[in-house]
């Protein structure tokens, strides 16, 4: 079930089933599997996550499958979630062309984009600091929430990154998913400011104990783009992760946005994985 998932990382996602089995505790939520008599030959679970999301580990099996199984199992743990009132439910999958996705959609999930994870080595980062030009960087501070909110929301406008996605999520929810990443909360958080007004925003994510940074999300408001701003945004990044002793900046983007990947590779990024993303939304009841 998590065979896609690094050796070292898997206790880490599974963590609520160690935790339940070592307590003895009951059952985990979302979590279903198929016995072969008393074997454990499937399993597959739908793994809540912040900001109302979750995340379906389908389906592997150990040795034959069971014909209808698989099928039966994705449509339990997402009538686990639907009940729970997850709005949406993500699969991360090595490519859009393998045979669970048949399976994935006809339980309502569908291709969103997929995405190349991209890394810069602290090696590459700038060595002095980087121009500012009219950029400031303004640190974010929990009391300005409604103001996070807002210019989020316009810096999602016109984007080129999982377009699918437009519209389809609060944005209280999208920014407790953000807040969830890595362990340091909002400490690096900025907005970004040109002639005394807000023009976007750079999340950045510490992942304590494996010594790098993730840069979370980065966005301009519409007015904003097409100054080259970009790479002067990702060099402040650099620059701030250099001064924590960062190895390296990790990001995800979707690989149909070529400027932004363009971008990236100028900031000294390469990629290193890439992966499809299929979500499903809870169904809308009408009375």
């Amino acid at each position: 079930m998590l065979s896609e998932v690094a050796p070292e990382q898997r206790r880490e996602v599974a963590s609520p089933v160690w935790d339940a089995n070592e307590a003895a505790a009951a059952p985990v939520e979302g979590l279903y599997i198929a016995l072969r008599g008393k074997e454990v030959c499937a399993g597959a679970w739908g793994q809540r996550q912040p900001g109302n999301t979750a995340v379906l580990w389908p389906p592997k099996w150990n040795g034959r499958e069971v014909a209808g199984a698989s099928a039966r199992l994705v449509a339990a743990v997402v009538g686990t979630l639907d009940t729970a009132g997850i709005a949406m439910t993500q699969v991360l999958l090595p490519s859009r062309e393998t045979e669970i996705a048949s399976l994935l959609q006809e339980a309502q999930f569908r291709y969103l984009a997929t995405l190349l994870y991209l890394t810069c080595e602290a090696s590459d980062f700038p060595t002095e600091l980087p121009t500012s030009g009219d950029l400031q960087f303004e640190a974010y501070h929990t009391s300005q929430g409604e103001r996070l909110k807002g210019l989020i929301e316009q810096t999602y406008k016109g984007t080129r990154d999982c377009t699918g996605l437009d519209g389809t999520r609060d944005v209280s929810d999208v920014l407790a998913g953000y807040l969830a990443t890595g362990t340091s909360g909002t400490a690096n958080w900025y907005f970004i400011r040109a002639s005394d007004r807000d023009v976007g925003v750079l999340l950045l994510a510490e992942h304590a104990g494996s010594q790098h940074w993730e840069l979370v999300y980065m966005g301009l408001t519409p007015e904003a783009r097409g100054r080259s701003w970009g790479v002067r945004i990702t060099r402040e990044a650099q620059w701030l992760a250099r001064h924590a002793r960062v190895e390296r900046i990790v990001l995800a983007v979707d690989s149909a946005n070529l400027p932004a990947i363009a971008m990236y590779r100028e900031a000294g990024f390469v990629a290193w994985d890439k992966r499809a993303v299929f979500v499903r939304f809870k169904p809308c009841v009408i009375d």
